[in-house]
């Protein structure tokens, strides 16, 4: 069992009604796109924390140690300004308060995992707006982020990876002949001294899955989506159970 903090793929969708000049709401709630993935770990025996975008610009761990409190950090579908900077009045204080990309970074160091996904807001994602490019976390990873205005690949007609080592921990003893489609993906480029485990792409191979050790931790980069609607294939996958189970043991070094 790994303790894990899942952070991002969630949205809080409003919709406002304009009567002349009066504006009034039609309907406001949260979107949580994660709990395919949430109950797919619990199912496996791991312990979530679960943490939607909103809730985690005012609530993930400020430092290494907080987070050493996880085996296991996800994040997923969420911007850069959601997890660099900070709400209310601690916006103009000076300091702020600790750099939370650094503290991701050394919590990995120290043997913590990190598994970041693909989204709108991971990466550069759309028009730019995840803007991950260039950050402390961006460079622990095991893919490079392209510097883009918009990094999306979006494929309506499916794109099915195709896997590069099946023997690895990650992917040991599933099937992967058909594997599920994926309705886009963020452009990314290998880097050197990963392992890349599976590629996607029609026109060039473009990294789908990648992982390899930080300092005493590991990291796991996915490029596309493990909720819809990149990832809507993905979640009806009958082995995303056993891929997710066996990622997290990888990144926890169980």
């Amino acid at each position: 069992m790994s303790k894990i903090l899942y952070a991002g793929d969630s949205a809080i969708m409003a919709v406002l009604g304009l009567e002349g000049i009066e504006v009034f709401s039609l309907m406001d709630q949260i979107w949580d796109a994660g709990k395919t993935l949430q109950s797919a770990l619990e199912a496996a025996g791991h312990q979530v924390t679960r943490m939607l975008s909103h809730e985690a610009y005012y609530h993930l761990p400020e430092t290494a140690e907080a987070y050493a409190a996880h085996d296991v950090l996800i994040l997923s579908d969420i911007g850069h300004d959601t997890v660099m900077l900070y709400p209310g009045e601690r916006r103009n204080a000076v300091p702020m308060g600790p750099n939370r990309m650094k503290e991701i970074v050394r919590y990995v160091q120290n043997g913590g995992g990190l598994a970041y996904l693909g989204g709108y807001f991971t990466y550069q994602g759309h028009h730019g707006q995840g803007r991950w490019y260039n950050t402390p976390v961006a460079k622990i990873l095991p893919v490079q982020i392209v510097a883009l205005h918009d990094d999306r690949i979006e494929t309506p007609e499916g794109a099915r990876p195709r896997f590069l080592n099946r023997d690895h921990p990650i992917l040991s003893g599933i099937p992967l002949d058909q594997p599920p489609m994926f309705m886009g993906y963020n452009k990314t480029l290998p880097r050197a001294g990963a392992e890349l485990l599976a590629v996607i792409g029609d026109e060039e191979d473009d990294p789908f899955l990648a992982c390899w050790q930080v300092g005493n931790g590991r990291v796991m980069a996915i490029t596309s989506d493990a909720a819809p609607h990149w990832g809507s294939d993905f979640i009806r996958w009958p082995y995303y159970q056993q891929f997710w189970d066996q990622a997290i043991r990888w990144l926890s070094n169980k």
